[in-house]
């Protein structure tokens, strides 16, 4: 099971933000439920999807948005 640094970069990669926005975004909505990226595990991310999903709302917009948290979603199983 994949957790720590490269499920973050894999979670990173699929909300399809900018790589100057992405990973940023992806922390904040981690730190909301006091998780962190080397340590995070598909639980936290779970947790922090309604977070991670208001903030990508800012930069994506409908099936946009929609589709990249489908995606995320269906990574975190």
């Amino acid at each position: 099971m994949t957790s720590g640094r490269p499920l973050f970069e894999r979670i990173v990669e699929r909300t399809g933000l900018s790589s100057f926005i992405g990973p940023g975004t992806v922390e904040r909505a981690l730190a909301s439920v006091g998780a962190s990226p080397d340590v995070a595990t598909r639980d936290d991310y779970r947790r922090a999807l309604p977070q991670l999903r208001q903030r990508m709302a800012l930069y994506l917009r409908g099936p946009d948005l929609d589709e990249h948290v489908r995606s995320i979603e269906e990574l975190l199983g």
